[in-house]
C-alpha cells in the first residue's frame, strides 16, 4: 500500500502551488478571526491578563519544539523513503521517533513544573492578583507538553505525503479556536486557567485528528509499534542541529515579551505583543511556501536538484513581490490603522513598534527560503550554528534596548537582527550550497534602491492624503519595474492567461 503510494507524489510547480494555497488558508483563517476577537479579548480580560494570555498561546507554540528536532527529522527522512519507493521503513522510523519525542516532552513537563514558582513569583512582573491563577496555568500547560509536542511528529508524517489539504483543515480548526474558546470562556469566567484547560482539550482533539489521518494514510502503522534501538541514532544525528534550531529560533523570536514582562510589566506586553501577532501573521506567505518546499528539496534535492535550486529562486523572488506592498501600506498608516482597530491609546503606544515590526518581516520572510533548503537537503548544521552565534548577542542587545528605550527598543533590536539574519543566510546559502547571486548593480536595482528611499520618507508624513497620494505612486512604480524587468515571458504570460479567464 505505501509504495503505491509513494509512487502517486509528483513534485511539479502545479503541486507546491496548490499546496502553498491550502497553506495559506489554513494560516489566514484564523488570522481574520484573530482580527476580530482580539479586542473583545483584550476589552473583556483587561490588558493584564490579555498579556499573560498572550504568554501562553507563545508558550503553547513553544512545546512543539520540545521535540530535539526529531518532528522536522522525521518530515525529511519519510519524505527521501517516499522519494527513494522505499516506503516499507516508515512505520518503524515513526514510531521510534513517535516515542522518542515522547519521551523528551515527559521530561520537559517535569522540569516546567519544578518551575513553575520561580517562573511566577520571581521572574515576571505579575500582579499579586493573579499570581496564583497564573501559577496555576502554567501547571496546566505543562501537562500539554507530550500532547502539543508529539502532534508535530504526527503531522510530519502527512508533510512528507504532501496531504496538505487534510493538515489545513485540522489547522484552521486550531487556529480559529484559539482564539475562539477564549472568547467564548468569557461568557461564564474570566479565569485565565479554565480558558487555558479548554485550550488543551482542543489540542488533545487536533491530536486525535492527525493521528487518524496518518493510520488512514499508511495502514501498517497501526499494525505493529516499533521502538528501534538502531535508529535511534541516525534520527537524532539528524535531529540534533534541528534541535538547536527548535531551541534558540523560539528564544530569539519570543525572549522580547518575557524581557518586557521581567523588566517593565505584564501589562506593558499587550501594546508590544498585540501588533506582533497581527503582523507576524504576513509570514503565513512564507511559511506557507516552505512548508510546502521542505519535504519537496527533501526528496527532490538528490534525485533533481535543478529542480530545487529553481524553487528557491523563484519563491524567494515571489514572497518579496507579494509582501513589500502589505508592508509598505501597513508602515504607511500604522497609526491610523491601531487608532481604528483598538483605539488612541493603542495606537500612540504601538505605532512605531507596528512599523518597525512590519519592516523586519519584510527581510524574514525572504529569509525563509535559504533556511528551509538548508534545514531540507540536510544541512541543519549551518543554520544551527548561525543562531547560536545570534542568541548572545541579540540577548544581551535586547537586555540593554529594554532597559533603556522599553518596548520600542525590543522593537528595533529585533528590527536589525531580521536584516542581520536574513544577510547572513543568503551569504552561506550562495557560498555553500545554493546558488550563485549576481550583485552586480544594473538600472534596475538602482530603481528599486529608490523607490526604498521613498518608502522611508513616507513614514515622516504626516498628511493622510500625502501619505495616501505618496504610496499610490510607489506602489504604481513598484508594479511597473516588477513587470519590466524581473518578471520572464513565461510568467507575464502565464499572468496574461489568468486575468484573461477570471475576467
Amino acid at each position: 500500500m505505501e509504495e503505491s503510494e509513494s509512487k502517486k507524489i509528483v513534485y511539479s510547480g502545479s503541486l507546491i502551488a496548490k499546496n502553498t494555497v491550502f497553506n495559506i488558508l489554513g494560516y489566514g483563517i484564523p488570522l481574520i478571526f484573530a482580527l476580530a476577537i482580539i479586542p473583545l479579548l483584550i476589552k473583556g480580560l483587561g490588558e493584564e491578563k490579555f498579556g499573560i494570555l498572550s504568554l501562553t498561546w507563545v508558550v503553547i507554540g513553544y512545546f512543539s519544539f520540545f521535540d530535539f528536532g526529531i518532528g522536522k527529522a522525521l518530515t525529511k527522512i519519510i519524505s527521501e523513503k517516499i522519494g527513494k519507493n522505499e516506503s516499507e521503513e516508515i512505520p518503524k522510523y515513526f514510531w521510534t521517533s513517535f516515542f522518542l519525542m515522547l519521551i523528551v516532552s515527559l521530561v520537559a513537563t517535569s522540569i516546567v513544573m519544578l518551575l513553575a514558582n520561580t517562573i511566577v513569583y520571581k521572574v515576571f512582573n505579575i500582579s499579586q492578583s493573579l499570581q496564583n491563577e497564573t501559577l496555576i496555568t502554567i501547571y496546566i500547560l505543562a501537562l500539554s507538553i507530550p500532547i502539543v509536542t508529539t502532534t508535530t511528529g504526527i503531522r510530519g508524517l502527512l508533510e512528507a505525503y504532501q496531504k496538505f489539504g487534510i493538515i489545513n483543515i485540522i489547522r484552521t480548526f486550531l487556529g480559529v479556536s484559539s482564539f475562539l474558546v477564549p472568547l467564548l470562556c468569557l461568557a461564564f469566567t474570566d479565569s485565565l486557567y479554565w480558558m487555558v484547560i479548554f485550550l488543551v482539550v482542543v489540542r488533545i482533539i487536533v491530536w486525535i485528528l492527525y493521528l487518524y489521518q496518518g493510520f488512514k494514510l499508511n495502514e501498517e502503522l497501526k499494525k505493529k509499534l516499533y521502538f528501534e534501538n538502531n535508529l535511534i541514532r541516525p534520527i537524532l544525528r539528524l535531529g540534533g542541529w534541528m534541535t538547536v534550531s527548535n531551541i534558540t529560533v523560539p528564544l530569539i523570536v519570543y525572549m522580547d515579551r518575557f524581557l518586557i514582562g521581567a523588566f517593565v510589566s505584564a501589562a506593558v506586553i499587550a501594546y508590544y505583543t498585540t501588533p506582533y501577532e497581527v503582523i507576524s501573521k504576513l509570514l503565513i506567505i512564507p511559511g506557507a511556501i516552505t512548508g510546502v518546499l521542505f519535504p519537496t528539496f527533501s526528496a527532490s534535492y538528490l534525485t533533481n536538484p535543478d529542480f530545487a535550486k529553481k524553487v528557491s529562486i523563484l519563491a524567494a523572488k515571489y514572497i518579496f513581490f507579494l509582501l513589500y506592498p502589505i508592508v509598505l501600506t501597513i508602515i504607511t498608516f500604522a497609526n491610523e490603522g491601531l487608532n481604528l482597530w483598538l483605539g488612541e491609546n493603542f495606537a500612540e503606544n504601538s505605532s512605531l513598534i507596528l512599523q518597525l515590526i512590519a519592516a523586519g518581516v519584510l527581510f524574514n520572510s525572504i529569509a525563509y527560503i535559504p533556511f528551509t533548503f538548508l534545514e531540507g537537503i540536510g544541512r541543519p548544521d549551518i543554520t544551527a550554528k548561525i543562531q547560536l552565534f545570534e542568541l548572545p548577542i541579540y540577548l544581551i542587545s535586547m537586555w540593554f534596548a529594554i532597559k533603556k528605550l522599553g518596548i520600542n527598543g525590543a522593537a528595533l533590536v529585533w528590527f536589525i537582527r531580521m536584516i542581520i539574519d536574513s544577510l547572513i543566510l543568503f551569504y552561506f546559502s550562495e557560498k555553500k550550497l545554493f546558488v550563485r547571486f549576481e550583485f552586480r548593480f544594473k538600472n534596475k536595482h538602482y530603481f528599486i534602491f529608490l523607490l526604498v528611499l521613498i518608502s522611508f520618507f513616507i513614514v515622516f508624513l504626516e498628511s493622510a492624503v500625502l501619505k495616501f497620494s505618496l504610496l499610490a505612486l510607489t506602489l504604481t512604480m513598484f508594479s511597473f519595474l516588477i513587470w519590466k524587468f524581473f518578471l520572464g515571458e513565461d510568467e507575464k504570460n502565464f499572468l496574461i492567461s489568468r486575468i484573461k479567464i477570471n475576467s
